[in-house]
């Protein structure tokens, strides 16, 4: 407990001070600060850090319906799906502030009345910050509404505004104003996910680096490898980094190919994914297959005498997990001492990227035409 006490003692000191979303909750006041910081990580789509400062809160105060509201509703989006319902379900609607009851309310009504509980709640708090924003929707200029009528609290309409500037969408596309959106946000709320828009943004316009520098800011605000946005951080490293990618892709398919020849099975199975066995379709146009390096040795009477790989192409998945290369292939190879073949082929391979690194899961081979493939098993 005393553990607990530190770290919400640190919490209260380290808090930027916000304006309040709620004007009254049922919490303590220490409490209540810290709800409020819930609830404007919650409105700024950040629902990890809701979710901690909302237990903060909890742990001050188990009677802080605020905490447990927001709890509830970062459950699941649907009421009925998950443990939304009975998180709902065990607070107690008389011990909540006239506020907090309007919101529980919304909450609880079915989806067809949910609007209808909003447009009450307004009726009687016209002037709340967090019946509006409930109001405001997808909607691009409802946001710049919502900002210019209660800018102490448009940190996350403005990172709607970033967005429709950013893409075009309900407004004209302005990467200046989408830029200055982005900042203003950040002035009035310094979190990971307006950091994670401007990436996405940036992105889009094919400015990678750019995408990058705003995705490792975002993952800053969770450090250790915890970070959900670590992902868009890695997706963005590697479109900066495509040709670095593209040439490590084709040195490992040589490689491949030179260790499958030469029976090199230690080699062969480092470039491979024990959880996605690599399937193929070899040039002697015969059946795909699971590859079993083990088996590799089946082909020891083929003797090759040179073999290249050449005219690379490549395609990536958009979030860069999976590569497929394309390619052609030429040398020749005797069997059992007879007289050398001409071998021409065309070829594609599939590699996804893994924790250990580029792992090859499927392969596929054709003679070119008029050409001379491997030949066909006994």
């Amino acid at each position: 407990m005393m553990k607990n006490l530190l770290i919400i003692t640190c919490l209260l000191f380290g808090l930027t001070s916000h304006a309040q979303w709620i004007a009254k909750t049922s919490c303590s006041k220490k409490a209540a600060i810290i709800a409020n910081e819930a609830l404007e990580s919650r409105m700024n789509v950040e629902p990890l850090i809701a979710l901690g400062q909302a237990k903060a809160a909890l742990t001050l105060d188990p009677d802080c319906g605020c905490a447990k509201i927001i709890i509830a509703g970062l459950a699941s989006a649907n009421k009925d799906w998950g443990s939304r319902k009975e998180k709902l379900g065990s607070i107690d609607r008389a011990s909540l502030s006239d506020e907090e009851k309007a919101w529980y309310d919304i909450l609880t009504a079915s989806e067809g009345q949910a609007k209808e509980k909003l447009n009450a709640a307004l009726a009687v708090y016209p002037n709340s910050p967090m019946f509006n924003y409930f109001s405001v929707g997808e909607d691009v200029n409802a946001s710049i509404a919502f900002a210019e009528k209660f800018p102490d609290y448009a940190s996350p309409a403005l990172n709607s505004i970033t967005y429709g500037y950013g893409r075009g969408e309900d407004v004209a596309a302005d990467y200046a104003k989408a830029m200055e959106s982005g900042r203003k946000s950040i002035a009035l709320h310094d979190g990971p996910n307006i950091y994670d828009t401007m990436a996405e943004i940036e992105f889009e316009l094919g400015n990678y680096q750019n995408a990058l520098d705003n995705q490792l800011k975002a993952v800053d605000f969770a450090q250790g490898g915890g970070s959900p946005y670590l992902v868009g951080a890695q997706k963005y490293w590697h479109y900066n980094n495509k040709e670095e990618i593209v040439s490590t892709l084709i040195e490992m398919q040589n490689k491949l190919q030179v260790a499958i020849t030469g029976g090199d099975q230690e080699t062969a199975l480092s470039l491979m994914d024990a959880n996605n066995p690599m399937y193929t379709g070899d040039s002697n146009l015969e059946d795909f297959y699971k590859f079993d390096p083990a088996k590799m040795m089946d082909g020891a009477n083929v003797k090759w005498s040179a073999l290249e790989l050449y005219d690379f192409h490549s395609q990536f998945s958009p979030d860069m997990n999976t590569a497929v290369l394309s390619f052609y292939a030429k040398g020749g190879y005797s069997v059992d001492g007879g007289e050398e073949v001409a071998y021409r082929t065309r070829a594609s391979s599939v590699w996804t990227r893994t924790n250990d690194g580029w792992k090859v899961i499927h392969g596929n081979w054709a003679p070119q035409r008029g050409m001379t493939g491997i030949p066909v098993a006994d």
